[in-house]
């Protein structure tokens, strides 16, 4: 089973190769659909969690209020670090069973959707890994367009993620997401070719 990581900044056009992926019926493992059915579906434990690390402010209820957590986190180095530890973990069981499921299947090939694939050294469990890439501008226009989002904690997120010098680096494929939407499918298709041509 060939295993692709795919990666990128924010806004980086990702998610939308991503569920062209999952229309093609490819295997995808997407992080951020775990991590929001986390937060739209917050268990017991983890409401305790973020009791015990001082994010206590972000509950409303039996809600999880993202843009305050969003706040917090990228204003306190060490609150951010114990929630990616609770939400890594959880993600990674996530993914360990996908893979489990689609090597039991004889999957051919499937897709991992790491944001912080680099950061978090996660290339080692991939065969390959492709880098969705644009300019840091064209992404600061697409993420302030993003509901709730602030220039600010922006600035402060593209901070704490790998540049894209050095992402470039470390991937295998790197595919130029500025292009139409047209060119950007068409690349991940001739890509995901060679890749099988190997």
């Amino acid at each position: 089973m060939i295993v692709i990581g795919l990666t990128g900044g924010i806004a980086s056009g990702k998610t939308t190769i991503m569920n062209f992926l999952k229309k093609k019926k490819f295997a995808v493992h997407d992080s951020d659909a775990v991590v929001k059915k986390i937060y739209s579906k917050p268990e017991p434990k983890f409401l305790s969690y973020l009791k015990k690390t001082n994010l206590k402010n972000s509950i409303k209820g039996n809600k999880i209020d993202k843009k305050t957590i969003r706040e917090e986190i990228f204003t306190n180095t060490e609150k951010r670090k114990l929630l990616e530890k609770y939400l890594h973990a959880k993600v990674k069981k996530s993914r360990d069973i996908f893979l489990k499921k689609n090597r039991q299947k004889k999957t051919q090939i499937v897709f991992l959707d790491i944001p912080l694939l680099f950061e978090n050294k996660l290339e080692k469990i991939c065969n390959y890994t492709i880098l969705f890439y644009a300019s840091l501008k064209i992404r600061k226009q697409r993420a302030i367009r993003r509901r709730g989002m602030q220039k600010r904690i922006l600035v402060k997120i593209i901070k704490s993620q790998l540049s894209d010098k050095i992402k470039k680096k470390k991937a295998d494929y790197i595919i130029n997401t500025s292009a139409s939407k047209d060119w950007c499918f068409n690349k991940i298709l001739k890509t995901i070719e060679q890749i099988k041509d190997k």
